[in-house]
């Protein structure tokens, strides 16, 4: 969160309570000028005031620091550049998240529901475009209209017509509007898409929504108290939706086989969360490694790991997102992220820092792997993994971090301000 929402979020915190500032100052230990400097973001704020401020106010202090969620600051930005004749306040985005979370979140639902729409109907679009079926079904149409046409001007023009040719010419006008109507109704088949894929969230897809409502830790099955296929059916989820859950949640169970979180946990610490390290001193795979790193309980002494995945087209299958990074649903990221990098080096580990436009910084750790063996005369398929950290002060010393290589780098080039960026490939919309 920029330090210039610190005091925003003070403020509105202050106010939700019903707390004076005079009162909240007295009860902090500081003058109440200052925090009304504090609270109109025109003062810094230390740790042992902030931390004053959080237990009056009884809160989480990480709630201050955390601040807006970049994904949501993102999502809300480009809703405004949508319509740019409303000239909406974007300089004022983030503080407009800290006052009103709510709305925000309602324009972030709404413009994710809108992306979605614009996405389906350009797929529709270009299968319209492209599809040999609809072209076909087209074609079947138009051959019905024009003998339903000539069929009917016939019976209409001709009054000398006898009625045994009459009888044929309506028998052959019912075979023909039964056609249309069957190609008719095909078509929309085609095309309509299924209530099991219009009940999926446009934020995440079922199985990663289950995990984010866990924070991606779920005690049931590190304890092995619940197999994943007992623990989704007590959810009552659609029969597609309930398929893939317990896909994922096998997935996320033969990781805790492999690595214990008690038994890892213990080993970060060792190895100051060193990915290749602990995959050598453990004997596990590095994709296991990195992935284990993603399902961690949350707790102030564990550092917070998000994970992306994607394909060798870039387009992203799992993520875990933190509050400070925003992760692409459909689509990819910025092209400078080191996930991208990886997937032509297949194999290598590739270790760097990324400080993205809003002044936040991660740690990120990327390997591509195969997914099966070569076949003569095909391409091997291929994932990409990056697991990134905001919080490696808590295991990496300083002359560490300085020696690491450093990449500038955007969330979407839609809403990156870097507008010199050589690897940009869409206007930035804000401008």
């Amino acid at each position: 969160m920029p330090r210039s929402l610190l005091g925003t979020r003070i403020r509105e915190n202050r106010r939700s309570k019903k707390i004076s500032q005079a009162a909240l100052a007295k009860q902090a230990g500081i003058s109440a000028s200052y925090l009304n400097l504090i609270e109109h973001n025109r003062r810094g704020i230390g740790g042992k005031t902030l931390l004053a401020l959080a237990r009056v106010l009884e809160v989480d202090p990480r709630s201050f620091i955390e601040g807006a969620d970049q994904a949501l600051v993102g999502r809300v930005k480009q809703a405004a550049a949508m319509v740019p004749a409303i000239a909406c306040e974007v300089d004022k985005t983030e503080e407009f998240i800290a006052r009103f979370h709510g709305f925000a979140r309602l324009i972030g639902r709404q413009f994710d529901r809108a992306k979605v729409q614009d996405e389906t109907l350009q797929a529709v679009t270009d299968q319209m475009n492209s599809d040999p079926f609809f072209s076909e079904a087209m074609h079947l149409m138009l051959s019905n209209i024009t003998t339903i046409k000539s069929t009917a001007e016939i019976l209409s023009d001709d009054q000398d017509i006898t009625v045994a040719l009459k009888n044929r010419f309506l028998s052959n006008l019912l075979t023909e509007t039964e056609k249309l109507a069957q190609t008719a109704a095909d078509i929309l088949q085609h095309f309509e898409p299924s209530t099991q894929e219009d009940g999926i969230s446009s934020d995440s897809a079922p199985a990663e929504a289950i995990l984010e409502k866990n924070d991606f830790f779920i005690q049931q099955l590190e304890g092995n108290f619940i197999s994943p296929a007992d623990y989704t059916a007590r959810l009552n989820l659609p029969k597609a939706d309930e398929d893939e859950a317990i896909d994922t949640l096998v997935r996320y169970s033969a990781i805790i086989r492999k690595l214990p979180i008690d038994d890892f946990l213990s080993a970060a610490k060792t190895y100051k969360y060193d990915p290749v390290v602990l995959s050598q001193k453990l004997n596990v795979s590095l994709s296991v490694v990195l992935r284990r790193l993603a399902h961690l309980p949350k707790h102030d002494e564990i550092p917070r790991f998000g994970i992306m995945e994607c394909d060798g087209s870039g387009a992203v299958i799992f993520r875990k997102q933190l509050p400070t990074l925003a992760l692409p649903r459909y689509g990819s990221a910025c092209p400078l992220w080191p996930i991208y990098r990886s997937l032509s080096q297949p194999l290598q580990p590739i270790k760097a820092f990324i400080n993205t436009p809003t002044g936040e910084r991660f740690l990120t750790y990327s390997l591509t792997q195969y997914v099966d063996q070569n076949t003569i005369g095909l391409p091997s398929r291929t994932t990409a993994i990056m697991v990134f950290t905001p919080d490696y002060e808590m295991f990496l010393t300083k002359p560490e971090i300085a020696l690491q290589p450093n990449l500038a780098v955007g969330l979407q080039c839609s809403v990156c301000p870097r507008v010199n960026c050589e690897a940009r490939r869409a206007k930035y919309l804000l401008q």
